[in-house]
């Protein structure tokens, strides 16, 4: 992975950056990020894994900053943001890389430069899951364990948290003084619903989208 030193760039929405490669962004997680950046006016290439299912990124052509990666050189990004352990191009540069994981899936930095974001245990639209859990590293989690009840937050949410750290931090100092970032310490949930109100709302719609594939 190339880096280069670069001011940080700040568009009229208060958001970093110009262009973001998500990689992974066929993952559900992905997904999200990806549409939140989006939200936000910033233009974004998103880096498919081919190992996983790609059917929600056809919701992304529907959005003209948004494009897929094709692999050309010179091809210099303000951040570049991985969704877990995908393995990407080694020649590709960018002012900031971020890995996005949850710890258990998480052995070692990757590189110098990498910048690391602790993921809670995520839910939210688009997760594998079931009408009483959710599936996390195989394991199934049901909606009302301890676990999920004490540990779990709502996607939107973090990318909310996400989103905001990243339009009010000097990443690039950060960067190079802190290699792992939790952002629960950071800064405070945006939404203030029940979760199991989200919880019905992530049902509801797992409900209609098998409704529409069965």
């Amino acid at each position: 992975m190339k880096f280069f030193n670069k001011d940080l760039v700040l568009i009229n929405k208060g958001v970093m950056g110009l262009v973001t490669l998500v990689a992974n962004c066929n993952h559900w997680i992905g997904f999200h990020i990806v549409n939140g950046l989006l939200e936000q006016g910033l233009e974004v290439e998103g880096l498919v894994n081919d190992k996983k299912d790609d059917g929600l990124t056809l919701f992304f052509g529907r959005n003209s900053n948004f494009s897929f990666f094709i692999d050309k050189k010179n091809n210099p990004y303000d951040q570049i943001i991985r969704v877990g352990t995908m393995n990407i191009n080694a020649n590709l540069s960018s002012g900031l890389f971020m890995t996005l994981a949850h710890p258990s899936t998480v052995n070692h930095l990757t590189s110098s430069n990498e910048l690391y974001i602790e993921l809670p245990l995520l839910f939210g639209e688009w997760m594998p899951m079931t009408e009483s859990g959710m599936y996390f590293q195989g394991e199934f989690i049901s909606f009302s364990s301890d676990n999920f009840n004490q540990h779990a937050t709502y996607i939107q949410d973090f990318v909310a948290r996400f989103i905001n750290w990243l339009s009010t931090t000097d990443l690039h100092h950060i960067n190079r003084t802190v290699k792992k970032i939790n952002l629960d310490k950071l800064v405070g949930i945006q939404d203030n619903r029940p979760k199991e109100d989200k919880v019905k709302q992530v049902i509801q719609h797992y409900q209609n989208y098998r409704l529409r594939n069965d």
